[in-house]
């Protein structure tokens, strides 16, 4: 098997672990979420994200553990690679929680093995789904207000 791209990232945020798992958790609520067009609820727990307004580029998820409030984790494939994601959610105190999400992604072709490493920064992209994921937070605690 070819070697990975990997990439974990933690974040703490100023709500409950309740708060951030039910955002996190909820695939029917996306539209906050940078770069997600649709989200397609399948059976078992399992989904598809869809990138285009053409609906040609999605990976499909595999649930594969969701303990509630601490871990969640599922499995990733579309035509251009595979992957693992865990989310872990610590909670601090009422309102703290930690978050460490990680994400280990193979690529499937020799040739994006190359242009991944250069493009495709993984890093990049968890630190742009915890800034879209504060943002909800914020707005669903000025919507309760």
């Amino acid at each position: 098997m070819n070697k990975p791209l990997i990439s974990e990232k933690e974040a703490i945020f100023e709500y409950s672990v309740k708060s951030v798992w039910e955002i996190v958790v909820n695939n029917e609520d996306y539209k906050w979420r940078t770069g997600i067009k649709n989200i397609e609820i399948l059976d078992n727990g399992n989904w598809l994200e869809i990138y285009d307004n053409a609906g040609k580029n999605f990976t499909k998820f595999i649930l594969k553990n969701k303990e509630e409030y601490s871990t969640y984790s599922f499995e990733m494939d579309n035509k251009s690679f595979s992957g693992y994601w865990e989310g872990k959610f610590i909670e601090i105190d009422t309102n703290k929680t930690k978050c460490i999400f990680t994400e280990t992604i193979y690529i499937k072709y020799p040739i994006m093995k190359i242009l991944a490493k250069l493009f495709w920064n993984l890093g990049k992209i968890q630190e742009q789904y915890y800034k879209d994921l504060k943002k909800k937070l914020e707005e669903n605690k000025n919507e309760s207000k």
